[in-house]
């Protein structure tokens, strides 16, 4: 049971990381267009728009990292948590303004439409998250292998 619930965490962990990569990338590289797409939403004062998109294209490629190879998994896990809640609650906002806009979520030509359909999806997304606060798994991280070798150090 204990390796079912080890599969599950690896499977949630790399699904949370390839998500956050992905989402990333396009913010990271082409700041200019992000910083776009967060203004649309007309929530921050326009002094706070570029730092903040910068702070958060960032925030989410350290979570993606960090989720890959398994270092400070629950950390990353409470904040993708608290980012999806986030991006949650602006496609709420989104859908009851009526906004058609782009959310800017995640890179491609077709775009997302921010809304109801994208809040329910960024909820379900939170998921994975969640798990990974109660159990983060240890197969494939960096973490289990540091412990390993502060044993092994400790035995010599």
């Amino acid at each position: 049971m204990r390796s079912l619930g080890e599969l599950i965490s690896l499977l949630c962990r790399l699904f949370l990381a390839g998500l956050f990569l992905w989402a990333a990338h396009d913010k990271v590289w082409d700041p200019v267009s992000f910083a776009d797409s967060v203004a649309r939403y007309d929530l921050l004062p326009m002094a706070l728009v570029n730092p903040a998109s910068v702070l958060l294209a960032w925030l989410e490629l350290v979570v993606g990292l960090c989720l890959v190879v398994g270092l400070a998994t629950r950390a990353a896990a409470l904040w993708s948590a608290l980012l999806l809640a986030v991006f949650t609650g602006l496609m709420i906002y989104a859908g009851m303004t009526g906004a058609g806009f782009d959310c800017g979520c995640f890179p491609g030509e077709g775009g997302h439409a921010a809304g109801y359909e994208a809040a329910v999806r960024d909820a379900l997304m939170m998921l994975p998250a969640l798990w990974l606060l109660v159990l983060p798994g240890r197969w494939l991280s960096l973490r289990r292998r540091q412990r390993r070798s502060d044993r092994l150090e400790l035995s010599i």
